[in-house]
């Protein structure tokens, strides 16, 4: 009598089915670690942007370029600094090299802030494709965005500030 091994065609449907069920379970977990990179790049870049900009001042007032106008010389480059901090006016993804697959968009503010455009004294970066045509520039929130928001320093020993939006990095 001879004896043949293997599995039933039922058991590997039962296989397959089961590995279809764990399939659509986890597809969902891998689809955030996307977004979640993204969200965790741009912070990152928030922290280069606040280190930079300490060590700029750090420069300027060596250079004694502390005014309420200035420059100093990052990485070869004459850079405008008000009251000792990077002017909102600087192009940071040039002066940090961002990378270009961030897909950075420098916009420097005029006028008063309003609904897709910084005011005056502060500049954004968007990334990754995100459009600010409704982002709130005059009252931003922590609504979905994809963007730093860069103000630069407003009187003597005030520090520039930078703020992050990253809840909408898709």
């Amino acid at each position: 009598m001879q004896q043949q091994k293997g599995f039933t065609l039922i058991e590997l449907i039962i296989v397959i089915v089961i590995l279809g069920i764990l399939a659509v379970t986890a597809a969902p977990k891998f689809i955030d670690i996307q977004k979640d990179a993204k969200a965790g790049t741009v912070k990152a870049v928030e922290g280069a942007i606040s280190s930079v900009s300490s060590i700029v001042y750090g420069k300027a007032l060596i250079a004694g370029q502390t005014g309420a106008t200035g420059t100093v010389s990052v990485n070869g480059t004459s850079t405008a600094v008000v009251y000792g901090y990077i002017a909102s006016s600087v192009d940071l993804t040039t002066l940090l090299d961002i990378d270009s697959e961030m897909a950075p968009v420098f916009e420097a503010g005029a006028g008063g802030a309003i609904v897709g455009r910084p005011g005056a004294g502060t500049s954004a970066i968007r990334f990754y494709g995100f459009v600010d045509s409704s982002f709130n520039y005059a009252a931003p929130t922590t609504t979905p965005g994809c963007l730093i928001i860069y103000t630069q320093s407003t009187g003597p020993n005030v520090a520039a500030t930078v703020n992050l939006y990253n809840d909408g990095c898709n």
